[in-house]
C-alpha cells in the first residue's frame, strides 16, 4: 500500500466536526507556554470528554452574534499567524488532502458501480 493511500485512509477516520478543533489545537502550540505538555493534555481531554464539553461550548457560541463569532475567528487566525509559512503549508496540505480524499471516493464509486 502506498503512502498516499495510507494517508487518505487515516484522513477518512477523522470526522469533519473535528477539523476546526484540530486547527485550534495546532495553533495553540505556538502561543501556550510549555505547549508540548499543556496543549497535548488539553486536546486529549477535549476529545475524551467531547460529549460533555461540546454542548457547553455550543451554548456559549450561540449567544455570540455572528459578526463577533466570524470576526473573532478571523482575528484569532491573524494573531496566530506568527509563523506564516506554517499556516500556508497547513492550508495547502488541507486542500491537497481533501482533493485526495475526494479522488479516492470517486475511484471507489466507479469501481463499485
Amino acid at each position: 500500500m502506498t503512502l498516499r493511500k495510507k494517508y487518505v485512509r487515516l484522513l477518512r477516520k477523522i470526522p469533519p466536526r473535528h477539523y476546526w478543533s484540530i486547527f485550534v489545537f495546532l495553533s495553540l502550540y505556538f502561543i501556550v507556554p510549555m505547549s508540548e505538555i499543556t496543549v497535548t493534555v488539553a486536546a486529549i481531554l477535549y476529545y475524551k470528554f467531547e460529549r460533555n464539553i461540546s454542548p457547553f461550548i455550543q451554548r456559549i457560541t450561540k449567544r455570540i452574534p455572528d459578526t463577533l463569532r466570524y470576526g473573532g475567528s478571523f482575528l484569532f487566525f491573524l494573531v496566530m499567524i506568527d509563523d506564516t509559512l506554517f499556516y500556508v503549508v497547513l492550508i495547502l496540505v488541507a486542500l491537497w488532502s481533501r482533493k485526495q480524499v475526494l479522488q479516492d471516493e470517486k475511484e471507489h464509486a466507479t469501481i463499485n458501480e
